[in-house]
């Protein structure tokens, strides 16, 4: 993949080209243990379908970019509000459309609570720290040798020094009051929010509380069947929500 120059380190990231110039750029946020290269089929799927170009990057620490992964309980709202701002500018994108999974929704939320965006799809997204949250996290860690760290493994360069620090925050004392509830009053973007039924890193709650807090349109959708990763089980089925929630934006005569 190319990189992008920043002063943390240098970024992997790869931008699938729209034929619909007249839309904004789609811009995915993984997940706390994702990368690019990890989303499989959906930037390439939802470019096509959409028209709309589509930009896909591993932050610090993670896949092959430089630096270092979660360093402590604010870093949602660093990678948010200093790094993806960043990132953004330097490839001259404007008032992006975001797709975030898990924790890539939480940073999503957060940008779009401070930053002009003309929607954004939150996938499993983290509002607060659930118990399911981090009892799933904590049955990872159990597997990290059998089943984790070679999974990690085939898309990043340290697999271990980024469950440690991904794990390490999410499970510290000091991030058991991670909130962002006031932060989606302030989201006034149209929204799809998107979770797996079996979901084994949060429930439903998440999505009832920004459902309650958002100040503009929410569309919300629970899938059965599907369980943290619902663009990876049934890529066609997330595709089609997304292109219909942004085929429906431009029917209203949504300003992009």
């Amino acid at each position: 993949m190319p990189v992008l120059a920043h002063h943390r380190g240098e970024l992997e990231y790869l931008v699938y080209e729209g034929d619909r110039p007249d839309l904004p750029t789609l811009v995915l946020l993984h997940e706390g243990l994702g990368s690019a290269g990890q989303w499989g089929r959906l930037p390439a799927l939802i470019s096509a379908r959409t028209g709309m170009s589509t930009l896909v990057y591993s932050r610090h620490g993670y896949g092959s970019s430089a630096g270092y992964g979660p360093t402590g309980p604010d870093y949602l709202h660093s990678e948010a509000l200093t790094v993806l701002p960043e990132v953004l500018s330097t490839l001259g994108i404007e008032r992006p459309f975001l797709v975030g999974h898990s924790d890539g929704a939480s940073i999503a939320a957060i940008y779009a609570s401070e930053y002009p965006v003309a929607g954004a799809v939150l996938i499993a997204p983290h509002v607060f720290v659930e118990d399911v949250t981090l009892n799933g996290i904590r049955q990872t860690a159990e597997s990290l040798d059998t089943k984790v760290r070679p999974s990690l493994a085939l898309f990043h360069d340290d697999p271990d020094a980024l469950f440690r620090k991904w794990s390490g925050v999410w499970l510290s004392d000091e991030f058991a009051t991670f909130d962002i509830t006031e932060q989606c009053r302030r989201i006034g973007a149209p929204l799809l929010l998107v979770q797996g039924e079996n979901d084994q890193y949060g429930s439903v709650a998440q999505l009832d509380r920004i459902v309650g807090a958002a100040g503009g349109d929410v569309t919300r959708r629970v899938l059965p069947g599907h369980g943290h990763h619902p663009h990876l089980q049934n890529a066609d089925e997330i595709g089609d929500l997304i292109t219909e929630f942004i085929a429906k934006l431009e029917e209203k005569g949504w300003a992009w």
